[in-house]
């Protein structure tokens, strides 16, 4: 089903571009217009007007579409005649995106059809392991999580320290639970890693010092501005050392698919030139002095 969709497509591309569909001067109907040698039909003013709520107003939108038309196709007349230098230019230029269009449909489709997209943990945990080097970190990044609340807040904290300090499953939902109904920020999922920039947008870090915060992974409270924030830092990673997995695990994923889609397009490419070679359905006329021999098949 999908290849005959893709042939359909393609189809449709060079029908669309062929000068037979635009050439209005074999019909056989009255044309309601003319410039030069360019002719507009009935037929071509198909819907024009349709939303009109009076009839006075349909026709004014038929005769505005008609004015448009003329002074399109007169200006593009000019340009025709006065740029026939760029014009040329012009036609190849759409030659080689018809000739391109076709061929990203074409490569498109058979990606849809035939490429592999599943991603199993073990190709991204080992791309990751072959290329640390390429993930090194530009800045230093630190885990943690944290609450923020309004300072007047009537609750009572102490179990919310201690699921701060160490969360389980079983106080999870229950901490999750409190964030949902008094905080007006809060982070406490484990994946979640901040650099320093992020981390001056979220927490009053002049309150504190953050580089024994980030050694010590200390749990602290402040107060600022009217709000407390509770935090409790977990793990720190420096400029040039190796990111944790779950921060690059979507980059990897993008780049395996993309090296498949390399892969899978070459072999097709290369099919397709093994296949015309042994079948004679090329042939290059270069001699010797002009840089190319016979083409040998394999």
């Amino acid at each position: 089903m999908k290849s005959l969709r893709l042939w359909i497509i393609i189809g449709l591309v060079t029908f669309l571009s062929s000068c037979s569909y635009f050439n209005k001067s074999e019909k056989r109907e009255k044309p309601v217009a003319r410039v030069y040698d360019k002719l507009l039909y009935h037929s071509d003013l198909a819907g024009v007007g349709n939303g009109a709520v009076r009839p006075e107003d349909s026709i004014q939108a038929v005769r505005n579409y008609v004015d448009s038309w003329i002074r399109h196709n007169l200006l593009l007349k000019y340009a025709e005649d006065n740029l026939p230098e760029q014009q040329q230019t012009l036609n190849e230029q759409l030659r080689d995106y018809k000739e391109s269009l076709l061929i990203f449909l074409y490569e498109k489709e058979l990606l849809n059809d035939k490429l592999d997209t599943v991603i199993s943990n073990n190709d991204i945990a080992k791309y990751y392991q072959e290329n640390k080097e390429s993930f090194e970190l530009k800045q230093a990044i630190t885990q943690l999580k944290f609450i923020m609340l309004r300072i007047d807040t009537k609750v009572q904290l102490d179990s919310v320290r201690v699921w701060m300090k160490k969360i389980t499953p079983d106080n999870y939902p229950k901490l999750r639970s409190f964030c949902n109904e008094y905080a007006v920020n809060s982070a406490i999922s484990d994946s979640i890693w901040y650099n320093k920039e992020q981390l001056e947008a979220l927490l009053p870090i002049d309150k504190f010092n953050l580089e024994d915060a980030q050694r010590n992974q200390s749990y602290l409270e402040v107060a600022d501005s009217g709000y407390a924030y509770l935090m409790k830092f977990q793990s720190y990673r420096n400029k040039g050392t190796d990111p944790p997995l779950d921060l690059v695990r979507n980059d990897i994923s993008d780049i395996i698919i993309n090296k498949r889609k390399l892969a899978f397009l070459g072999s097709i490419h290369k099919n397709i030139y093994d296949e015309a070679l042994q079948k004679d359905q090329f042939e290059i006329f270069l001699d010797n002095t002009q840089g190319a021999g016979k083409v040998n098949k394999r």
